[in-house]
């Protein structure tokens, strides 16, 4: 059972462990190991430690993402006739309708093409997101930079995006408890039939994970990745892109927005799981002007190819281990200028 590491920059947040079990320990700087996903960046440690503590009080609360708003009239024509237009984002999450068969929910959701913004909780189905032009751009800039890595690999050596794919944690039985990502991806490596599928056809579980949290709160999301992508033999890393509310003032021209950034490999103990923080935003947490993420390369996130090949046969020596040798690298100012422009 291997434990996962980060290599982190002297400028960088080192990486901590927490509880899913709300047991909580903190660890310092660790050591770069070959076998591991890791994420870097030069953000300011004061304002990633505010997040990484924000980000820790969550998990440790453990509290249950409890739905008690129920949509109205207008809000149900979402399930109706596809128009979101009526939805409060302020209400989300959002019960849409109940008593809903797995079959009927799937057909609504190619109808709508909301298979990324609602989920299915035993017969009901949940607005988590809405499908708002920061949120589609997020996503679509962070696919844009990783898929463009791979470009130049042969064909079979490629990651592929599987987009907003439905992985079941019972693939016999889908209706009992299963989810979509905003972007997915896999290697073409991996074999088919999986051992460990994520459907009924074989599918493998995608070893990376992208969620982009708009109007979807903190807690919601961390919760959708801790108790579902992470479990056991499923996901590798999973990265969540937060985007907070606009505050809607300039200064020099330039829109005030807090964008943070969470990654959350899996390190095959059930009890701990690391976490790591990055800012990337116009302002921390705390509101204030932040400037570390200013320009292109100056902020940036590390995938380890290890992370992403992971249970990808191996290469036979003197070749690599891995088609892909380089860390995949996400110019998060790409994203943060994609969103405020």
């Amino acid at each position: 059972m291997f434990k996962t590491e980060y290599e982190i920059s002297s400028s960088s947040l080192s990486s901590r462990r927490s509880s899913l079990a709300s047991v909580l320990s903190s660890s310092s700087v660790s050591t770069f190991a070959q076998n591991t996903c890791q994420s870097t960046s030069l953000s300011n440690p004061n304002a990633d430690e505010f997040a990484l503590q924000e980000c820790i009080k969550i998990i440790k609360s453990n509290v249950e993402d409890v739905v008690t708003n129920k949509a109205n009239k207008n809000e149900k024509k979402w399930w109706i006739d596809g128009n979101y237009k009526f939805i409060d984002e302020k209400r989300l999450p959002l019960i849409l309708v109940e008593d809903v068969s797995y079959k009927e929910f799937e057909k609504k959701c190619e109808r709508a093409n909301a298979s990324r913004f609602w989920e299915y909780r035993s017969g009901t189905v949940i607005i988590i997101e809405l499908p708002k032009r920061d949120h589609e751009v997020t996503h679509g800039e962070f696919v844009r930079q990783f898929l463009n890595a791979f470009s130049n690999l042969q064909y079979q050596d490629r990651v592929r995006c599987t987009g907003a794919i439905t992985c079941s944690a019972t693939p016999e039985h889908i209706a009992r408890g299963s989810k979509q990502a905003d972007a997915s991806f896999v290697p073409r490596l991996l074999p088919i039939p999986s051992q460990n599928p994520c459907d009924s056809e074989g599918t493998p579980w995608p070893t990376v994970i992208v969620e982009v949290a708009d109007s979807q709160s903190l807690a919601s999301i961390i919760q959708k990745t801790t108790q579902f992508w992470l479990a056991p033999d499923r996901c590798e890393d999973v990265i969540i892109l937060k985007l907070w509310k606009w505050n809607r003032t300039y200064h020099n021209g330039i829109p005030r927005r807090r964008l943070t950034v969470r990654t959350s490999p899996q390190n095959g103990d059930v009890n701990y799981l690391p976490v790591q923080i990055i800012e990337f935003g116009t302002i921390d947490g705390e509101n204030r002007l932040y400037n570390r993420c200013s320009a292109p390369g100056m902020c940036t996130l590390r995938i380890s190819p290890h992370c992403i090949y992971r249970g990808c046969p191996h290469q036979n020596p003197p070749l690599p281990q891995y088609p892909f040798e380089n860390d995949v690298i996400i110019d998060l100012f790409l994203i943060q200028q994609e969103i405020i422009n």
